[in-house]
C-alpha cells in the first residue's frame, strides 16, 4: 500500500477524481496513488472487460474499497460515452473536484519496436495514425474537460491535470505560423487549435511535413501534445479559480513504448498525484511541468523559461523601483527564499542590469523584468497585462519606488549627520514642482499599482502587500487638523479622500501658503504622501482581511537618496520589508513597523 501523511489526507477528504485511460500503466498508478490518499476515484477505460479487471485487481490486491474507487466505461472520442460518464458523476457525487486526462494513444506503429533500442525516426506512420493520435489525445482531452467543467465549477479547489510530454515542446515545431498561433495565449482559441491541427493533418496527407516545417517522426503525437498544452494554457487563463496544469511524466516503461521506458510506472504517477492534489485555487496554474524523478519539480512556461520547485508553489512577487537600493535588496532576499520575483524599474537599462547582477549571484531562475513608471497609466497596464499572462496571479506587491521629494546636498547631509548644523531645509531643498512629482510617485504612483494588481493578488490564496514607508509620515508630522482627522479616521476613509487631502496641500503649497494652511514645511511633499500611503495601507488592510498588507520604515538606509549616508545595509534595509511578504497566513495586517518592531500610525 502507498504511504501518504496525514496532511495529504486532510487536503484530500471527500474529494473526488475521474481519471481517463486507467485501466493500466500510469493511469491505473494515478488510481492507486489518488484512492491512498482518501480521494474517490472514477477509473475509466474504453474496453469495459479491461476496465473491470483493473478495478477487480486493485480491490484484490491493494485492498481499496468500494466506496474509494469505482469503474465507469469511457471512450474520449465518443460524445455519448463522455456524456453517460457526466451523468454518471453528477448522479453519484454532484461534483468533480480532479480531473485527469490521461488517455492517450502513441499515433505511430509500436509492432515495429525492437529492444533494447529504438529508432523512432523510422517508426512508419500513416494518416490514419495521426488522425486517430490527434483526435484521442487532443479532442479527447478537450471533449472530455469541456462536459466536465460544469461540475468542476461546483468543486471548492477545482484542478486539472493534463497528461502530455516534453514532445509537444514548441521548439520541437519548425512550423513557424503553427508555433505563433500555439505560443499566443492571450488570442489563442479552440478554433485556432483546431485551424492548426487540421494544416497540419492536411499537410500529412499530401506527404509535405517536411516542406511545411512540420515533425517528420512522431508526427501526430507531437501535435496533439503541443495542441494540450497551449490547450491547458488557455483554459488556465479562461479559468483563473482552477488549478490547471500539464505534466510530461518521464519516459515510463508502458505499453505505448513497449515498456522500454527508463522510468518505473510508479515514479511517473507520481509527478501526475502531486498536481492532482495541489488544492490551493489559483496556485500553479497554466504550467507545463517535466519530472526526471521523485524529487524534482521543474516548470516550463511556453518553452521559455524552467524555474522552480514544487515546494514553493510558483510563488509570484513585483517589486517597484528595484532596480537600486532596498527594492534590489528585496528582490535578492526574495528569489534567494525560492519566489519569483518581476523586478522593475523606470529606466529600463538599469533594471535589466540589476537582474544581471542577481543572474551573477545564481538567481537567474528566480528573477524577471519589467519595465514600470508608476505615474503612468499605461506603464502600469502593461505590467498587469504581462503578469496577468505569465503567471495569472500575483502573491506579493512591495509598493518601494518613491522619490525624495526635494534635491538632496550630500555635502550637507554630512555635516548634520556630524551634528555641524541643525537647519534640514538647507539640507533639502524643495519646491513645488518637486512636491508635486514626490507626491505622484510615492502616493498616486502606489495606489495606481495597487488597484490594478489586486485582481490578481486575489487570485493568490496568501496575498500580501508590504508598502515601504518612512517615519515622516506619523500623524503627528501633519500639523493641519482637517488632513490629521481625515487621514485617522478610518472607518470613513476612501481613496477619493486621501486624493482630496493631497491635492488641497498641493494647491496651498503652489499659493506659497504651507504655513499659513499648517502644512509641513520640511520635506512638505515626503511627509504628505507617506502619511497618505499609511493610511492608505490601513484602508485596504480593512478592505481586504484575508490579506496581509503592512507599511514600514526600513530605517536610516544607505541608499543615493541620501547619498549613503544611512547607518544601514541594504541587505539590512531590506529584512523587514521580505519579513512581511513573507508572513504566515495568521500574521499581522493593518500594522506600521520600524524594522521588526511595531509603531504608531499617530
Amino acid at each position: 500500500m502507498i504511504q501518504t501523511d496525514s496532511a495529504s489526507m486532510a487536503n484530500t477528504k471527500e474529494r473526488y477524481a475521474v481519471v481517463t485511460g486507467s485501466n493500466k500503466g500510469i493511469g491505473l498508478e494515478t488510481v492507486k496513488r489518488l484512492t491512498s490518499s482518501g480521494v474517490k476515484v472514477v477509473l475509466t477505460a474504453r474496453n469495459q472487460k479491461r476496465g473491470v479487471q483493473a478495478f477487480e485487481k486493485l480491490k484484490k490486491e491493494f485492498g481499496f474499497c468500494c466506496n474509494l474507487v469505482v469503474f465507469h466505461q469511457l471512450d474520449v472520442t465518443d460524445p455519448f460515452s463522455i456524456s453517460s460518464l457526466v451523468e454518471f458523476v453528477r448522479d453519484q457525487f454532484g461534483r468533480l473536484d480532479i480531473l485527469v486526462n490521461n488517455a492517450g494513444i502513441n499515433g505511430y506503429n509500436a509492432d515495429e519496436m525492437i529492444e533494447p533500442t529504438i529508432n523512432w525516426r523510422e517508426l512508419s506512420q500513416t494518416y490514419d495514425m495521426a488522425e486517430k493520435c490527434i483526435i484521442t489525445n487532443y479532442y479527447g482531452a478537450k471533449e472530455t474537460t469541456e462536459a466536465f467543467l460544469p461540475l468542476l465549477k461546483l468543486s471548492d479547489s477545482p484542478v486539472i491535470v493534463n497528461v502530455s510530454s516534453t514532445a509537444g515542446l514548441l521548439k520541437y515545431i519548425s512550423n513557424e505560423w503553427a508555433k505563433n498561433v500555439l505560443d499566443d495565449t492571450e488570442n489563442l482559441t479552440e478554433e485556432l487549435i483546431d485551424e492548426v491541427l487540421k494544416e497540419f493533418l492536411k499537410d500529412f496527407k499530401q506527404d509535405s511535413l517536411e516542406n511545411n516545417g512540420w515533425p517528420t517522426y512522431l508526427s501526430a503525437y507531437k501535435l496533439s501534445k503541443a495542441a494540450v498544452n497551449s490547450y491547458t494554457r488557455l483554459l488556465a487563463y479562461r479559468h483563473p479559480n482552477f488549478c490547471i496544469n500539464c505534466v510530461c511524466p518521464g519516459f515510463v516503461k508502458t505499453d505505448m513504448n513497449r515498456n522500454t521506458g527508463d522510468i518505473t510506472v510508479e515514479n511517473g504517477a507520481a509527478s501526475v498525484v502531486r498536481l492532482a492534489l495541489v488544492s490551493s485555487s489559483g496556485s500553479c496554474s497554466g504550467h507545463f511541468f517535466a519530472s526526471q524523478d521523485l524529487s524534482s519539480f521543474f516548470v516550463t512556461v511556453a518553452d521559455i523559461y524552467i524555474c522552480m520547485h514544487l515546494l514553493y508553489l510558483c510563488r509570484y512577487a513585483l517589486v517597484t523601483g528595484a532596480n537600486k537600493g532596498i527594492g534590489y535588496g528585496i528582490c535578492k532576499k526574495l528569489a534567494s527564499n525560492g519566489v519569483i520575483v518581476v523586478l522593475t524599474a523606470r529606466n529600463e537599462k538599469r533594471g535589466l542590469d540589476a537582474v544581471e547582477s542577481l543572474k551573477e549571484l545564481g538567481l537567474s531562475d528566480y528573477v524577471v523584468f519589467h519595465q514600470l513608471d508608476v505615474t503612468d497609466p499605461t506603464s502600469v497596464a502593461s505590467l498587469a497585462k504581462f503578469i496577468r499572462t505569465r503567471f495569472r496571479k500575483l502573491d506579493i506587491l512591495v509598493n518601494n519606488a518613491g522619490v525624495a521629494g526635494g534635491i538632496v546636498n550630500g555635502e550637507n547631509v554630512l555635516r548634520k549627520v556630524r551634528g555641524e548644523i541643525s537647519d534640514w531645509n538647507i539640507v533639502v531643498c524643495q519646491n513645488y514642482k518637486l512636491a508635486k512629482e514626490c507626491v505622484e510617485t510615492n502616493f498616486f504612483g502606489a495606489e495606481r499599482v495597487t488597484e490594478a494588481l489586486l485582481p490578481l493578488l486575489q487570485l493568490s490564496t496568501s496575498p500580501r502587500i508590504v508598502n515601504v514607508s518612512s517615519r515622516t509620515g506619523q500623524l503627528k508630522n501633519i500639523p493641519n487638523d482637517w488632513a490629521r482627522a481625515v487621514f485617522d479616521d478610518i472607518k470613513s476613509l476612501t481613496n477619493e479622500k486621501l486624493g482630496e487631502v493631497l491635492r488641497k496641500f498641493l494647491k496651498d503649497y503652489k499659493e506659497g501658503a504651507l504655513e499659513t494652511k499648517n502644512w509641513p514645511t520640511f520635506l512638505s511633499g515626503y511627509s504628505m504622501a507617506k502619511a497618505a500611503l499609511n493610511s492608505y495601507t490601513r484602508l485596504l488592510a480593512m478592505k481586504f482581511p484575508h490579506f496581509r498588507i503592512n507599511c514600514l520604515c526600513p530605517e536610516f538606509v544607505k541608499t543615493d537618496i541620501n547619498h549613503n549616508t544611512g547607518f544601514l545595509s541594504i541587505d539590512e534595509g531590506a529584512e523587514c520589508p521580505v519579513k512581511l511578504a513573507l508572513l504566515q497566513d495568521d500574521g499581522p495586517s493593518g500594522l506600521f513597523f520600524l524594522r521588526d518592531e511595531v509603531i504608531s500610525f499617530q
